[in-house]
C-alpha cells in the first residue's frame, strides 16, 4: 500500500510540475482586450508577419476611402496559425486611414475572454473579423471568418456595399 501510495504521489508531483512548465513557457497566449503595440511586441510571430506585408498605393488609396465611422472588432488568438497569418495583414491595412482602430480581442483555446465580448458576438471561430457601419456597433454590416474569400480589402469592399 505504501508503494502504491509512494507512486501515486511521485506521478501527481510530476504531473504538476509539468503543467507548471508548460504555463510559463512560450505557449502563453494573450486573453481579453489587446493593444495593437502590445500584440506586435509580445508576439514575434504577428510581429514578423506584419513587418513583411506591404500595401500598395492604389490599396493605399482604397483604405483612405473607408468611411470614418467605420469599426472593426477582430477575435483572434495568439496561439492560432490563421490569426498569426491574417492579422497583422489586417492592421498593416488599416494603416492606411488613420480614422479606423480596430479593437483586438485575444481568445483563449475555447474562443473565450474574460469580458464575454466573443460570447456576446457568438464567435465560434479564429480569426472573426467583424466588420460595424458605426462605432457604436449598431449595424453589423458582416464578418470574415478564419480567412477572407478574396483579399481583406475585397472583402471588406464588398461589405461596404
Amino acid at each position: 500500500m505504501k508503494t502504491l501510495l509512494l507512486h501515486v504521489f511521485t506521478l501527481s508531483f510530476f504531473y504538476l510540475l509539468s503543467v507548471s512548465v508548460f504555463a510559463n513557457s512560450d505557449d502563453d497566449f494573450a486573453l481579453g482586450v489587446i493593444s495593437e503595440s502590445q500584440l506586435l511586441s509580445d508576439f514575434s510571430g504577428f510581429n514578423e508577419n506584419f513587418q513583411a506585408f506591404s500595401i500598395s498605393e492604389q490599396e493605399q488609396e482604397i483604405i483612405a476611402q473607408w468611411p470614418e465611422t467605420l469599426q472593426i472588432d477582430v477575435y483572434f488568438g495568439t496561439w492560432c496559425h490563421d490569426s498569426e497569418r491574417e492579422i497583422p495583414k489586417l492592421l498593416k491595412l488599416l494603416k492606411a486611414n488613420k480614422h479606423i482602430t480596430p479593437t483586438l480581442i485575444a481568445l483563449d483555446y475555447q474562443k473565450e475572454d474574460p469580458q464575454a465580448l466573443a460570447k456576446r458576438s457568438k464567435v465560434k471561430y479564429t480569426p472573426t473579423i467583424i466588420v460595424y457601419r458605426d462605432k457604436n456597433k449598431r449595424d453589423e454590416l458582416g464578418r470574415i471568418i478564419e480567412r477572407p474569400n478574396n483579399s481583406l480589402i475585397e472583402d471588406i469592399n464588398q461589405l461596404l456595399l
